[in-house]
């Protein structure tokens, strides 16, 4: 076994600190001067060695006793690389408000659980990870660059709310085939620059955007691709995309809840959900707003496709493109929703209703809406205050009860084939 690093009076605190079960704070009185971001300048009395640090949680030592809490330093610079790859910490760590001179490496590591709430650091490196219990990167936690937890085990939650992830023009947060239990939490003030991506991840509870920014602009902003959600995904009040938001083929067991969200990604897809299975309701209303293209094609919804109070803002392209989609329930785009571009529902299936009273469709000369060929279960309603600048495509549909067009406008309807029943 190699010998442990000498410690010095700073580090021989967190040694006494460790072995009686304490937290260990070495913040500053004025807290002006507990910025992590002005760690490179904290003082001798506050900083800790990587390798002092790597030796304690590995016991290194013999004579370094460490309690079944484990570490918990508040307020220190940590210097050097804390490169904990492949060990096994049947404990917690947690470091809070700390400054981490270089990245941080569990690649391959287990432990209980990690806390860095309001640190700052360049990077983490926790590829194959495996944590018993939550991994919390919140608080005003700071990275300036790529977070890695591909194929990480997570017992717990995975939680970033109020983090503030600063990788811009790269990866922000890679977490591609990782498995976690809990909830994967993207909330609280979340500020994000540069790609997020929980690609093919299996997450047990939900997917919590609220009150977050992704910020990734003619790119993708954020991505799960085939991802399984057992709880609802949540993008609502306060959550901003700019870029693509992208969920093609992804499983949720929940619903889809956007309500107040926006997705902007003028020109180019704004939300794709393209293949993907909803267990519930898919909520894009109630001032859900897309610059830029929703996709839908081929997705299942088991409930309603719910776009009441929604905008769809895509001029010249597809504001909604749904082509297949299958509807357990009913589509709902009536009252204040609104439509710039194409609204494409050809060859869907929809079990219950298609509302569309009082919405505006506006694709002037081309296809305002299209349902060719879909199977409508219940009624149509192009109702009072429907309005369509452009055409309505209603070729060869199969409605199971009504067409009600009274009191619509629009610039021409096509029903050449269709199969009504009343």
């Amino acid at each position: 076994m190699a010998c442990a690093p000498l410690a010095t009076p700073a580090e021989l605190k967190l040694i006494q600190a460790s072995a009686n079960g304490e937290i260990i704070d070495f913040s500053a009185i004025d807290p002006a001067a507990n910025n992590p971001a002005d760690g490179a300048r904290w003082t001798a009395d506050r900083t800790l060695s990587a390798a002092i640090i790597r030796a304690l949680v590995t016991r290194a030592n013999p004579e370094w006793t460490l309690r079944s809490n484990g570490v918990r330093i508040v307020g220190a610079r940590i210097a050097g690389e804390l490169n904990l790859v492949e060990t096994d910490l049947d404990f917690p760590i947690a470091f809070v408000r700390c400054s981490f001179e270089h990245a941080l490496s569990l690649g391959g590591a287990s432990v209980d659980s990690v806390f860095l709430g309001g640190s700052e650091l360049p990077a983490i490196d926790a590829c194959d990870l495996h944590a018993r219990g939550d991994i919390q990167l919140c608080d005003s936690f700071r990275a300036r660059g790529t977070l890695r937890f591909d194929r990480a085990a997570i017992g717990g939650n995975f939680s970033c709310n109020g983090a503030i992830l600063d990788s811009a023009g790269g990866f922000a947060l890679t977490a591609n085939d990782a498995v976690i239990r809990g909830h994967a939490l993207f909330s609280n003030g979340l500020r994000t620059a540069g790609e997020v991506t929980l690609r093919r991840a299996q997450i047990g509870g939900m997917l919590y955007c609220s009150h977050a920014r992704f910020d990734n602009p003619d790119g993708i902003a954020l991505a799960a691709d085939e991802a399984a959600f057992g709880g609802p995904v949540i993008m609502n009040t306060n959550f901003v995309a700019l870029g693509k938001v992208s969920m093609d083929r992804a499983r949720l067991r929940g619903d889809l809840y956007c309500a107040h969200g926006s997705f902007r990604n003028p020109g180019a897809d704004a939300l794709s959900l393209n293949g993907a299975e909803i267990g519930r309701r898919a909520f894009l209303g109630e001032w859900f707003s897309a610059k830029g293209a929703v996709c839908l094609c081929d997705a299942r919804i088991a409930g309603d496709l719910y776009c009441v109070g929604g905008i769809f803002q895509n001029p010249g392209g597809n504001a909604l493109c749904a082509n297949r989609l299958d509807v357990g329930g009913n589509v709902r785009m009536h009252s204040r929703f609104l439509a710039q571009g194409a609204v494409c529902l050809t060859d869907a299936t929809i079990a219950g209703g298609l509302n569309c009273s009082g919405a505006h469709f506006e694709n002037a000369g081309g296809i305002a809406l299209s349902a060719a060929r879909s199977h409508i279960g219940r009624d149509a309603v192009l109702g009072s205050g429907f309005r369509a600048a452009g055409i309505i495509d209603f070729t060869s549909i199969t409605i199971g009860a009504a067409l009600e067009t009274e009191g619509a406008t629009y610039d021409r309807l096509i029903t050449e084939g269709a199969s009504i029943t009343q």
